[in-house]
């Protein structure tokens, strides 16, 4: 009877929920069109089969489908690159793609362009961009370990420029400058870009043979001073001793090249030093013209020819006799450990990369060190016991505020080990007189990058103090040839950074073996115009090798053996360059035999 009871009752409640049920079917169901657009989602934008599978796409990602910080993160698969601002939404693909992949990888400004994350590299007029790392030809205010996004020579803002971003420029009288970015959805850029119009130079006929064949009537120095006629007092002076051309006609006052001087044609002043070189337009002799009289290496003659002495003893003082022997490798036979890679190189076979140098092995080496703040300046080389070489640029340079007299420095020579004082071997000396190039032209491109300062008292010569000799035509037809190698030595950066610091520079003198460059590859290596008183060296990308001078080596010397007299010349001086160790980019050294002509008048006339 129970049994009955529960099934009845079971049957009761059933019938009751089925009627309560469908008595309020249009409650409880929606509407298929309510229904859809409660459910409605973002479709994907698939590009077919397992796309998950594809690398991350932002346009598939994120311009196809609603543009959100998931979306980007799947194209991007970065955090750090992972930027969306604004409100997201769907975007249409009739939008410029600029705007649209610009926000977020940033290649268009927001605000002031914080965000700029792109590679342009020109300011609003057109000049190229410094790298950041590099001091050369400006000191930068923002070290690139701080902000690490300072990349290559790209436009930044890391001062919050209300201009937007910028860069230093690789323009000597231009500091810095705002560069054109695109602004984020509109059609302009944060300033406007308008190139600078500068005048192609007017095609004049150029002066050959540096003037040697000059007969006009130009009597006005490049200072401006007047000059005096050939036949006045002076002039007898200036002229007395010198081996001279008899086929230059010495008339009136007229600039004139008598004594086939590199620099071109020059004329006697009534002030000191008492010459000055004159104004003329004259054509390029590159640095192969000094060997096409040569022949090739495999035939060339190799007869030592008897060493002579170039320069007045009285003026220059002494050493030039003995030089380039080093006391403690040539005089006791003796050679250093890479010297071998250079008498190779000959046979066909700013320091990074750079290796120790041997005590004694760059006795010519000198240091050139600031008083205030003590610290080192540039590398130098002894070529007399009175007379020190070095580039223009150590002593002045007005885009960093350098303009350096003979009571700002101290000249260290003998030294090996970089900071301690080195006694009885270093000797530490001053100067009485700078004397820079006349035409160091700072303003384009380091031309005549070259500085000769006198010390106050003659340097006692040592095991670890001697003289290098300077380079004679033979030498330069014998050995500055493509693929030959020289040495250069300094105290500088061990790599390229934006500080010079402890930890970034060598305990002791570094050296470094590196090829000569052909001129045609030095001019296709830089916008820099390259001029015939310089040569570049280094190695290709290509090589197996690498190094470059680096900061702080500027100033000293480039040096070559010749095996015919077993002598050490020096036929650079490290100038310039486009950072350190960079691919495809070169170290620039003044052409010492180029400037030859000009040192011995200015030893001449201010050695007395």
């Amino acid at each position: 009877m129970a049994h009955i009871k529960t099934s009845l009752l079971r049957g009761l409640l059933f019938s009751s929920l089925l009627h309560l049920t469908l008595s309020h079917a249009e409650v409880v169901f929606l509407e298929k069109g309510q229904a859809l657009s409660l459910l409605k989602r973002p479709r994907r934008a698939n590009k077919g089969f397992l796309e998950e599978m594809l690398k991350g796409n932002l346009e598939r990602e994120c311009l196809e489908e609603t543009c959100s910080y998931e979306e980007a993160f799947e194209a991007l698969e970065s955090t750090d690159q992972t930027v969306c601002t604004g409100v997201p939404r769907k975007h249409s693909l009739s939008q410029p793609l600029l705007h649209r992949v610009g926000i977020l990888t940033g290649d268009c400004s927001l605000g002031l362009g914080q965000n700029y994350r792109g590679t342009i590299s020109y300011t609003k007029s057109g000049i190229e961009c410094q790298v950041w790392t590099s001091k050369y030809p400006h000191i930068p205010k923002f070290n690139a370990t701080i902000y690490p996004n300072l990349i290559e020579n790209y436009c930044r803002n890391p001062d919050n420029n209300s201009e937007g971003p910028w860069c230093y420029t690789r323009d000597p009288t231009v500091e810095r400058e705002e560069c054109p970015i695109p602004v984020c959805g509109e059609d302009r850029t944060t300033v406007p870009f308008t190139p600078r119009v500068t005048p192609p130079p007017p095609v004049e006929p150029c002066e050959p043979e540096k003037g040697m064949l000059y007969t006009g009537t130009l009597s006005v120095t490049l200072s401006g001073a007047k000059c005096l006629p050939w036949n006045s007092e002076k002039a007898k002076q200036v002229l007395h001793g010198k081996d001279l051309d008899p086929e230059v006609k010495l008339l009136e006052n007229y600039c004139r090249n008598p004594d086939r001087d590199d620099e071109g044609v020059w004329c006697v002043t009534e002030e000191p030093p008492y010459f000055d070189y004159c104004d003329l337009h004259y054509c390029d002799s590159l640095l192969e013209d000094e060997n096409e009289e040569a022949e090739g290496i495999s035939g060339r003659s190799t007869h030592p020819q008897e060493f002579k002495t170039f320069f007045d003893d009285k003026t220059f003082g002494s050493g030039e006799a003995d030089c380039g022997t080093r006391p403690l490798f040539e005089k006791k036979k003796v050679t250093d450990k890479s010297e071998k890679e250079l008498l190779m190189s000959y046979m066909g076979g700013r320091v990074v990369h750079g290796d120790d140098a041997e005590v004694g092995s760059s006795p010519w080496q000198v240091m050139l060190y600031k008083k205030s703040p003590q610290e080192l300046l540039c590398g130098a080389s002894l070529i007399s016991d009175r007379w020190i070489l070095t580039a223009a640029h150590c002593l002045f340079y007005p885009p960093w505020d350098k303009n350096l007299t003979t009571n700002d420095i101290l000249v260290r020579i003998g030294k090996h080990v970089r900071t301690k004082y080195e006694k009885n071997k270093e000797k530490i000396a001053l100067l009485d007189r700078i004397i820079i190039h006349p035409k160091y032209n700072w303003k384009e491109n380091m031309d005549r990058d070259i500085a000769l300062m006198h010390l106050r008292r003659p340097v006692v010569f040592s095991d670890y103090i001697h003289p290098v000799c300077l380079p004679t035509k033979e030498v330069v037809q014998r050995l500055m040839l493509a693929g030959y190698k020289g040495r250069v030595t300094g105290w500088g950066n061990l790599k390229e950074t934006w500080a010079t610091s402890p930890s970034n520079l060598p305990t002791v003198l570094q050296q470094l073996n590196v090829p000569i460059v052909d001129q045609s590859t030095c001019k296709e290596s830089t916008k820099v115009k390259v001029t015939d008183n310089m040569f570049c060296a280094g190695y290709s990308p290509q090589d197996a090798k690498r190094g470059d001078a680096c900061e702080g080596d500027s100033g000293g010397p480039f040096v070559m053996k010749n095996p015919d007299d077993n002598r050490w010349y020096q036929v650079g001086i490290v100038s310039w360059g486009e950072g350190c160790d960079r691919d495809g980019k070169y170290g620039f050294y003044t052409h010492v035999f180029r400037m030859k002509k000009w040192m011995r008048k200015v030893i001449e006339k201010h050695g007395q």
